[in-house]
């Protein structure tokens, strides 16, 4: 009963907080010419995001203000070095993927790179670091997750070609029950590779 309770709770305040994520949505790009040559693509953390692998936001806003001080789940932190590692992964391989689509090559040799950077992501559910931590938990905990997106194209010598950021969050925390661990986050994620491809093969 008392998982339950706990989700219960949880899932009034990220409730009472959603219209917080209403405009959490957009796609801005300052490339002007398509892609003519391989690129290669790098996927990284920004450093807060690095950051919450083991601890809370290092801002305060960045929390939803949970009564618990170390509760991962409500205040955004202590995702864990395995899910961090395969947010990027799963980045990585929907790029390459939406990009075959539109017939840019991909190549670990290419001069010019696609510099990308997962600045911030949430959760649907729990992840496994943030079970482990908290016995309040469950998987039947949900919230609203999403993700935002910085990248840069690099040409050889360093020269900025312009950028591409995204950012999406859900708004309704109904669509939650329907998710995995980071399923609004991937759907960011997929959101971004297809606009990042058909900006770069116009």
């Amino acid at each position: 009963m008392r998982k339950i309770f706990t989700a219960s709770l949880l899932t009034i305040s990220l409730l009472a907080s959603a219209p917080a994520f209403a405009k959490s949505f957009g796609y801005d790009s300052t490339i002007v010419e398509p892609l003519t040559s391989a690129v290669k693509i790098e996927v990284v953390l920004s450093e807060d995001l690095s950051h919450r692998a083991n601890n809370l936001p290092k801002k305060l806003k960045d929390r939803h203000g949970s009564h618990r001080f170390n509760a991962g789940f409500s205040n955004n932190g202590f995702y864990g070095e395995r899910d961090l590692q395969r947010l990027t992964e799963r980045l990585q391989t929907k790029i390459e993927r939406k990009f075959a689509k539109k017939g840019i090559t991909v190549s670990d040799t290419a001069s010019t790179v696609l510099r990308v950077t997962i600045a911030n992501a949430k959760p649907n559910r729990p992840t496994f670091e943030q079970l482990s931590r908290e016995t309040g938990l469950s998987y039947q905990s949900i919230g609203i997750g999403g993700a935002e997106i910085e990248s840069e194209l690099i040409a050889p010598g360093g020269r900025s070609l312009g950028t591409l950021n995204y950012k999406w969050y859900e708004n309704d925390i109904r669509d939650a029950r329907y998710s995995g661990t980071w399923g609004d986050a991937h759907r960011a994620f997929s959101r971004y590779a297809s606009r990042a491809a058909k900006t770069l093969s116009r």
